[in-house]
């Protein structure tokens, strides 16, 4: 899973930063845990997905920031500003996504 965040000046991109992977961490699924109503999004609804990271955006930022400067080693604070909003959702999501499918992997619900 490739992830990419475009830094912007104006319209134009001046820089990318990409990463191959990102493994979640305990800390920060608990943080994001307590921001997201996990119960609520249905496995592959990318909709609800979405509408929870919104909330993380909206109401979490001190867990947003260092999420993503932990994801893209070097990223500044300055570099998200100037960020598209879509980027930094579809990183999250992305994430988020392969973390569940991850946790989930080879848990068919047989015993």
């Amino acid at each position: 899973m490739e992830l990419k965040l475009n830094i912007y000046e104006k319209k134009n991109i001046v820089k990318t930063y990409t990463v191959e992977t990102y493994d979640l961490m305990f800390g920060t699924v608990e943080d994001l845990l307590n921001v997201i109503d996990i119960d609520n999004i249905q496995a592959g609804d990318k909709t609800e997905l979405v509408k929870a990271i919104a909330k993380i955006l909206a109401h979490s930022l001190d867990i947003v920031k260092p999420f993503l400067k932990d994801v893209f080693e070097g990223l500044t604070d300055d570099e998200l500003r100037n960020t598209k909003l879509k980027e930094i959702i579809d990183v999250i999501a992305n994430i988020i996504t392969y973390s569940i499918n991850q946790i989930t992997k080879g848990n068919n619900g047989k015993n």
